[in-house]
């Protein structure tokens, strides 16, 4: 239980992150990179959940 809870902490920060950088213009790598790592997290987070 105790490693979902971090992982379940660890994705919703990263979550948290990739939506300020989702402020940033379309065009950035910042944010493309920090898309890829917010889909990866999400992705990641489904598969421990289920």
């Amino acid at each position: 239980m105790q490693v979902k809870a971090f992982l379940l902490t660890l994705g919703i920060g990263m979550a948290a992150g990739g939506a300020v950088a989702l402020m940033l213009p379309q065009q950035s790598s910042i944010r493309k990179t920090a898309q890829k790592a917010v889909d990866s997290v999400e992705q990641g987070i489904a598969n421990v959940m289920q």
